[in-house]
């Protein structure tokens, strides 16, 4: 399979695919794709990963894109501006994302994983359930705004809010804790909580946390209102 990203702001991700290789998406996804492109919807991975997808707030049923006599092209748009980021998985490589993350992805099926501390889920702000991708084979991420990736050292932390967590290896270490001192709490201007991850590992931490992109725009139609 060939890709290519087109865009600055609002990416478009073009895919060449040979006859009979399946690039897989949630259903709205695609932008557009040759005539000779097969759809295939259906609940993939099985019922119980469906089930852990919906409630990681992906869709349940997925959509296959094989082209058939031929080659074909597949193309997918992201929803918010940012960028459509590439990742190799191995076979032994885990990704974990937010809700949001997941774009596309070529012999990888999403599934949903929990956050190893409960109180992450329930106080983390991007819920319990996050999503899961697992290698091997090429996942395609939605990054809100701008990226940067950040690789930590065996030990080495970083805190961080928990919108702009886009993405991280599976084996870090995740956990969310209250912001100390009420000076802080009352005016820190980032919430009550913080995410604490632990390396070795990388996070790809995007500059834009949707929620704070919504609530913006949100603000403008109340007020035009």
């Amino acid at each position: 399979m060939k890709y290519d990203l087109k865009g600055t702001v609002m990416q478009i991700l073009s895919t060449e695919l040979e006859e009979g290789e399946t690039i897989t998406s949630e259903p709205g996804k695609m932008a557009y794709m040759s005539d000779n492109v097969e759809m295939d919807t259906g609940a993939k991975g099985g019922i119980l990963s469906s089930i852990k997808r919906k409630f990681a707030g992906e869709s349940i049923f997925l959509v296959d894109y094989t082209p058939q006599s031929g080659s074909g092209v597949v193309t997918f748009a992201s929803e918010v501006p940012g960028k459509v980021v590439p990742v190799e998985l191995g076979e032994d490589d885990v990704l974990i994302g937010q809700k949001d993350a997941w774009l596309c992805s070529k012999d990888v099926i999403p599934d949903a994983s929990a956050t190893k501390r409960i109180s992450s889920g329930f106080l983390g702000g991007e819920g319990m359930i996050l999503v899961k991708m697992e290698g091997p084979g090429l996942v395609f991420l939605n990054i809100c705004g701008e990226l940067e990736k950040v690789k930590l050292d065996a030990g080495e932390k970083i805190r961080i809010d928990t919108g702009c967590i886009g993405a991280f290896d599976a084996d870090m270490d995740y956990s969310v804790d209250r912001v100390k001192g009420i000076k802080n709490l009352a005016f820190g201007g980032k919430g009550l909580f913080l995410a604490t991850i632990e390396g070795p590992g990388t996070v790809w931490v995007q500059s834009l946390p949707i929620d704070e992109f919504a609530g913006k725009i949100s603000q403008y139609i109340d007020e035009s209102g």
